[in-house]
């Protein structure tokens, strides 16, 4: 096995893990969590704001996996997703760019200024700081960029011979993803949002490991033959 595709395999199962961690964080951080949080109203997010217990528990798992999901679509799903003839694939920077990679990332050191569960904490006011204003920002971005994500791939994968097969799937996914922000959207901060976006995240994680998975199953490249010597059996040839 070449170190190149050691790496990519590495880079493979990180994001994975990147995801289960980050999952097992939010699951452990509202079962800690007092003071009125509910899981059924209020957002993940929450759980890292100023004003939530052990919010460690969750930044680290967020800052973690965003690291880990960001350096497998740059370092091996984009060039998995290379196809002869054709411009780079944009939907591997979709993928690092979206809730799954940056909005992680970009969670562990924005933080919103109080949870939805404190008294008197709304959303202007959550976000009032620079740093909850910018949490804000990349949410909603990083969210829309989600959606998109599945489309560019299914796109891309009717390109690549290795990625084909899913291309079909991944539609439909982007369909089931697209339905699930909209009902998240809708329901926000009322009674099932706090549903709506866990089921947000598990699906953007599921997507995640699933092109994690794809990756590890391409098989690697053939080495190049090696070029004959040119000088090899020809008489009269200085040696």
């Amino acid at each position: 096995m070449t170190a190149g595709r050691r790496l990519t395999r590495a880079l493979a199962w990180g994001a994975v893990a990147g995801q289960v961690l980050v999952t097992a964080a939010w699951l452990i951080a509202e079962a800690v969590q007092t003071g009125g949080y509910s899981v059924a109203r209020d957002d993940i997010s929450d759980l890292g704001a100023l004003t939530a217990e052990h919010p460690w528990v969750l930044l680290i798992g967020q800052g973690v996996s965003g690291v880990l999901t960001m350096a497998f679509a740059f370092l091996a799903l984009r060039p998995a997703l290379a196809a002869p003839g054709h411009h780079g694939p944009v939907s591997a920077w979709l993928v690092a760019l979206s809730a799954a990679g940056l909005d992680d990332l970009s969670d562990a050191f924005f933080r919103l200024d109080c949870r939805a569960a404190d008294p008197g904490c709304t959303e202007a006011v959550a976000t009032s700081s620079w740093h909850g204003a910018i949490h804000g920002i990349v949410a909603s971005v990083t969210f829309a960029v989600l959606v998109i994500a599945p489309f560019a791939l299914a796109r891309r994968m009717r390109l690549v011979p290795a990625w084909r097969s899913l291309a079909w799937p991944t539609l439909g996914f982007g369909v089931l993803l697209s339905v699930a922000v909209a009902v998240f959207v809708a329901l926000s901060i009322t009674a099932g949002g706090g549903y709506a976006q866990r089921a947000v995240a598990l699906l953007g994680s599921f997507g995640v490991i699933a092109l994690a998975l794809r990756v590890l199953a391409i098989p690697p490249a053939p080495a190049a033959p090696s070029r004959p010597n040119v000088f090899e059996d020809v008489p009269g040839t200085p040696v």
